[in-house]
């Protein structure tokens, strides 16, 4: 089980026009222009389980990654949440309550 909502994080990357997401993200440390491209192309090629899993063993979906993304693929999901925790969008996963 995620320590992130995923839910929330990914609806949210989903959702955002990605003018408004690029603004908030990209500042050169540690999300790039490249990291972005990457998270967004990671986003749009699954479903919400499958995003949670990748995000969580930080490997990736089948996708084709250009030189620039290979270059950072090692560290990618590490400065990702640095970057999306510093802009306080990484919300902790509520706790499941069991019925009684």
């Amino acid at each position: 089980m995620s320590q992130y909502d995923m839910q929330s994080i990914y609806e949210f990357l989903q959702q955002t026009p990605e003018q408004g997401l690029r603004k908030m993200l990209v500042d050169g440390k540690p999300m790039t222009e490249v990291h972005f491209n990457l998270l967004m192309k990671v986003v749009r090629s699954t479903k919400l389980e499958e995003f949670a899993t990748h995000f969580e063993k930080e490997d990736f979906p089948k996708i084709k990654l250009g030189p620039a993304e290979q270059k950072l693929k090692e560290k990618f999901w590490k400065e990702c949440t640095m970057a999306l925790n510093s802009r306080g969008l990484l919300g902790p996963a509520m706790p499941v309550k069991i019925a009684a």
